[in-house]
């Protein structure tokens, strides 16, 4: 692309920029959406493999009849995407005492079951732990016949 000696050069510039920026306006939106949805997998894959490595130890521990450990998790965002919540447990005797669920915004709530042997997860106060998007250094202890899980 190059500018012509004579006047027809400075006829074609403004139809070659006009070109150009068709082309770019009707690409932006297909390489965002192809970045969004790499964003959204890679952030699901994380927060899916943080969340079953939280219930595996709380696994352990409870198979073991005791123990602590604290285990530092990556609940952060994405760059196209949020984390709105990672809810941990209920309280004692709960219908969601072995569950952790999380949501990714734009998608449905996520469940994972702690499940084979089943282990109940508390928090500090007998409530479900709830976490925003952070960093978190979560603190598993075994108490009494469940796991309780808090935030040092």
């Amino acid at each position: 692309m190059r500018l012509r000696g004579d006047a027809a050069g400075i006829e074609g510039l403004p139809l070659q920029l006009m070109i150009v920026a068709v082309v770019a306006g009707l690409t932006a939106p297909v390489v965002y959406a192809g970045l969004d949805a790499y964003d959204r997998g890679q952030l699901e894959t994380r927060v899916r493999g943080e969340v079953l490595r939280l219930t595996r130890a709380a696994q352990q521990y409870a198979i073991a009849g005791g123990g602590a450990e604290t285990l530092a998790l990556d609940f952060r965002g994405g760059l196209f995407t949020s984390i709105e919540y990672v809810a941990i447990g209920d309280r004692p005797g709960g219908p969601l005492a072995n569950v952790v669920r999380y949501r990714i915004g734009g998608q449905g709530e996520r469940v994972v079951l702690v499940d084979r042997p089943a282990v109940a997860l508390v928090g500090p106060d007998n409530r479900t732990l709830a976490l925003g998007a952070g960093l978190y250094a979560i603190h598993l202890e075994v108490r009494d016949d469940r796991v309780v899980v808090s935030v040092v």
